[in-house]
């Protein structure tokens, strides 16, 4: 579904606070949305999607149970195509970068930031349905961890970890995230000003990736790096 029609749609709230899950519905109710569900836990939001036809689902991180990277694992992995391009929401807070780096080796469609807002909401529900409906990184969904961690606040130290380089390949200087394209190779971590890794060094961008990056551009600490762009795509 490429175009915008909230009468199209289901959405799944999956959030367990009450008061959260209530107040969220309330707000989708209030700004026109009709078609909505909700489910206290990733269990409960899995039954829900299994007996109804989910368009988009909403989801908070921690939760018990089944957790939202749980959650949105299942949804990536499930052998239902139709299932697996489900667009998804991560709700969560900018200094939780773990999660973040998780959510987008995951294909979140986009990310809802507390404290969430009726603009913010309908502005990421509107990206996230109009998100051209592909996969990229199907991979290396079994990889992705799914504990979730109170973030320590403590910044990791970069130096002396493996720099990728390829002779054959053309390396590009980055000094901006506007510098990035599809198609690069990036040859060193992207990190948050928090520390945490969002991207590790050797991941090869998309134009799905590149998108959160920019919705991301305010928590990441951007420091001149390198980029690697094979040969064969630079061939006209």
């Amino acid at each position: 579904m490429n175009t915008y029609d909230p009468s199209q749609f289901t959405i799944l709230v999956v959030e367990d606070h009450k008061f959260s899950r209530k107040a969220l519905l309330n707000m989708l109710l209030q700004t026109g949305y009709e078609n909505i569900l909700s489910a206290k836990n990733g269990n409960e939001a899995i039954e829900k999607i299994r007996q109804n036809n989910i368009d988009l689902v909403i989801t908070d991180i921690n939760m018990p149970l089944c957790n939202g990277l749980e959650l949105i694992k299942h949804i990536r992995e499930n052998t239902d195509h139709k299932t697996q391009v489900t667009s998804i929401i991560a709700v969560t807070t900018l200094s939780d970068t773990d999660t973040i780096a998780s959510c987008m080796t995951l294909e979140v469609d986009a990310f809802l930031v507390k404290p969430i807002t009726v603009q913010n909401t309908q502005d990421q529900i509107k990206s996230a349905m109009t998100e051209p409906k592909r996969l990229y990184q199907q991979h290396l969904y079994c990889d992705v961890k799914t504990d979730v961690q109170l973030p320590t606040g403590k910044k990791t130290d970069k130096q002396g970890e493996p720099r990728i380089r390829e002779v054959s390949s053309h390396v590009i200087h980055i000094s901006s995230l506007a510098d990035l394209q599809d198609g690069m190779v990036i040859l060193d971590n992207i990190v948050a000003t928090t520390g945490g890794c969002l991207l590790k060094a050797g991941t090869r961008l998309n134009k799905k990736l590149l998108r959160r990056l920019n919705e991301l551009s305010s928590i990441i600490d951007v420091h001149p790096f390198y980029a690697r762009m094979d040969e064969t795509q630079l061939a006209s």
